[in-house]
């Protein structure tokens, strides 16, 4: 089962990934984080891409989809969560060359609290765990003892910055798959992350059955 992720920044994407880590078995798909390890095995497309990225260039659609591809075949896991990806129409359109999408899980949050959690989120440069400012004493992380920083474009500028990206690419992507008869699932995100991670459950289970 191919399911997608959908949400503003800030909607809890991160929380919940880590959450059902610990109750199925699945593999996450973020395309971020395999151009990164397509960088560092110093690949010749790796060095492209490293360049495209040191100069501040989306990588070229036709790479982001030969490094999924690769990934894809290796994997064979049942349930396949991608995060982070597509961001557009384009990039739905060649997913969908590969796959056969099942389910899109829909977070959804309003800008005003989700700039309140960017703007109070640490997240551990180690292992990604996420965490909440007043939640500790110390930029040291809870989880693996690494350090916990705040991104570089949490500011309220490169907030709205997003988010207007978001509404304008990814948000429609919503109303694309409900018209090609795909599943959408909106959970509220501005729940407790236990309670996102039980109606989330509930939806992968239900779907898992059809």
């Amino acid at each position: 089962m191919n399911i997608i992720l959908i949400g503003i920044q800030g909607c809890g994407k991160g929380t919940l990934v880590e959450g059902l880590s610990k109750k199925i078995d699945f593999s996450l798909i973020s395309v971020g984080q395999l151009l990164r390890d397509e960088v560092a095995t110093g690949s010749e497309i790796g060095k492209h891409i490293h360049k495209l990225q040191t100069e501040g260039v989306l990588v070229e659609i036709n790479i982001v989809i030969d490094v999924l591809r690769k990934k894809l075949k290796e994997d064979s896991s049942a349930i396949r969560i991608f995060d982070g990806f597509p961001r557009d129409s384009a990039q739905a359109d060649a997913l969908e060359d590969l796959l056969k999408v099942d389910l899109v899980l829909h977070l959804n949050l309003s800008k005003d609290v989700a700039i309140n959690r960017l703007l109070n989120r640490l997240t551990c440069a180690s292992c990604g765990h996420i965490t909440k400012k007043q939640n500790v004493e110390s930029d040291v992380c809870p989880q693996c003892g690494g350090k916990l920083v705040s991104r570089s474009d949490d500011t309220i500028e490169g907030i709205n910055k997003r988010f207007e990206i978001y509404e304008k690419n990814t948000y429609p992507l919503l109303e694309r798959y409900k018209e090609s008869g795909v599943e959408v699932a909106t959970i509220d995100a501005s729940q407790t992350p236990e309670m996102v991670l039980e109606e989330v459950l509930k939806v992968i289970k239900n779907e898992h059955k059809n």
